[in-house]
């Protein structure tokens, strides 16, 4: 969907997409993989664990890219909550950078929120910001290294189960505004189809999913505006009770 997360609620993705969106009605865990442009270096794995309860929803994941020469992980706790109808989240992360041939690593700790409302029926605000507290990767001979931060605002409407559409900007301090759509659509009972769009980079998107109340499988894949780099292909899968 275009990377569109923003304002989509109840999604498997919630704990690295907005916290305030992070699911109140199911127990679940979700495995995700993606290789970009097919290179097995630019592998990028996750996995998130949503458990709701009476004082709100906690959610845990892991994220790494890379390989053993360059690599990001991430370890992510979140807390999400709602009052009168206002949604809001909170996420501690913790980020290591490690790069091979003895130049060693770095870790720094970032702080998300994220906060989300139901405007009209089936109409979702949200807006999230990542690394709020600006944490930095450590320092060499006087200098450190920022963590990248920025805000999404963006709007989702659910039509019945048929349709849902999603819109967002994102602004990374480095780099220029992207916007974000992606539509999301019923075709055949439990199997559904989904297109998205970014620019800065442009971005085309597409995939299909499958789902039952304790599982649901999605695949899909993105082409970069340089027709050079190849397709990334991703795979998702959840268990849910």
């Amino acid at each position: 969907m275009g990377r569109a997360t923003t304002a989509i609620t109840e999604s498997d993705w919630s704990l690295f997409a907005n916290p305030a969106m992070i699911s109140t009605s199911y127990t679940g865990i979700s495995f995700f993989g993606v290789r970009y442009y097919g290179l097995d270096e630019l592998t990028d794995l996750a996995v998130a664990v949503v458990l709701p309860s009476a004082i709100g929803s906690l959610a845990f994941g892991a994220h790494r890219f890379g390989d053993e020469f360059y690599n990001e992980s991430r370890l992510r706790i979140g807390y999400k909550n709602e009052y009168q109808g206002f949604h809001f989240g909170l996420v501690a992360n913790y980020n290591h950078l490690a790069i091979g041939g003895g130049y060693g690593s770095a870790g720094a700790i970032g702080l998300d929120v994220g906060i989300a409302a139901m405007i009209l029926n089936g109409l979702w605000v949200a807006a999230k910001a990542v690394n709020i507290n600006q944490p930095t990767y450590g320092k060499y001979k006087g200098l450190s290294e920022e963590l990248a931060r920025d805000l999404s605002i963006g709007l989702s409407y659910q039509i019945a189960d048929l349709l849902l559409f999603s819109i967002e900007a994102v602004k990374d301090i480095r780099f220029p505004i992207s916007y974000r759509a992606g539509i999301d659509a019923k075709i055949l009972g439990s199997f559904r189809g989904r297109a998205g769009v970014t620019t800065e980079p442009v971005t085309l998107a597409g995939g299909f999913g499958i789902s039952s109340k304790s599982w649901a499988v999605n695949i899909g894949v993105q082409q970069h505006e340089n027709p050079i780099l190849g397709m990334s292909p991703a795979m998702d899968f959840r268990l849910s009770w």
